[in-house]
């Protein structure tokens, strides 16, 4: 299972896509620097699936994705839950639901937003940068290849784990640096398949006449609609709470 764009009609999809990328980037930010509790942070990523839910949005992939930060969540619940008065579970769980809102943010955003969509985001932000000699377009077709393709490489890597597994490789096991020892084979088979799909996209791209210097045209035009102009007061609620102590301290 691999987070990837899947069509559909919902409320989300519908959404312009600048609206799309503005409320995925302050929800992440949101997430990373809030000083909510741990019931609050919970309650927000559940209306959060919720919202995604009704919305029409298979959240399947995104949760079996999930596993594949588990130790990463392990690992940080551990670093912030230890404190002055001993290990906090609350404070713990706490600091796993920020990197799983994170996460579940980002696999929503993904899976809502086609590829033109995300193109289309990413030029318009970095499109004020040109006018200091910034390659925008050349930084926003990065941008979407590196979204598009990390699902990608991480299934690969999981296919030739697997694989090595099967053959009676030894990759788990045996403590953290010999576990690291142990998945070091599995980087160059997945650099060598990455290179290999990186040639494979750029001739497909030279035979289709992309041209990314060229003045191009769009097949579909994105125009704002009355629900983006409610949807917009999410980022915005969400970024003047973060920046609410700065005006309180101004005052």
């Amino acid at each position: 299972m691999q987070i990837s764009y899947k069509p559909g009609n919902g409320l989300l999809y519908s959404l312009n896509p600048m609206i799309k990328g503005a409320i995925a980037f302050s929800a992440i930010v949101f997430f990373s620097l809030n000083t909510l509790g741990l019931v609050a942070m919970t309650a927000i990523t559940a209306v959060m699936l919720l919202v995604s839910r009704l919305s029409g949005v298979e959240l399947g992939d995104i949760f079996m994705s999930v596993r594949r930060i588990l130790l990463l969540l392990a690992i940080v619940g551990l670093i912030q839950g230890f404190g002055a008065e001993g290990f906090s579970l609350v404070d713990a769980c706490a600091a796993m639901i920020r990197i799983l809102g994170v996460f579940l943010v980002a696999g929503v955003y993904v899976t809502v937003s086609s590829q033109s969509e995300l193109t289309f985001f990413w030029e318009a932000c970095f499109r004020p940068l040109g006018l200091i000699g910034f390659p925008a377009r050349e930084f926003a077709l990065v941008m979407v290849i590196a979204v598009r393709f990390f699902p990608v490489i991480l299934g690969e890597i999981d296919r030739i784990r697997m694989a090595q597994v099967a053959r009676g490789a030894k990759l788990d096991g045996g403590g953290l640096l010999a576990s690291a020892a142990a998945l070091m084979p599995l980087m160059i088979p997945t650099l060598t398949q990455a290179i290999i799909r990186a040639g494979e996209l750029a001739i497909a791209m030279e035979a289709r006449g992309y041209r990314v210097s060229a003045q191009r045209t769009r097949y579909q035009r994105f125009r704002f609609g009355i629900v983006d102009l409610f949807a917009i007061l999410i980022p915005v609620m969400l970024l003047a709470y973060l920046l609410r102590p700065f005006f309180y301290t101004a005052g």
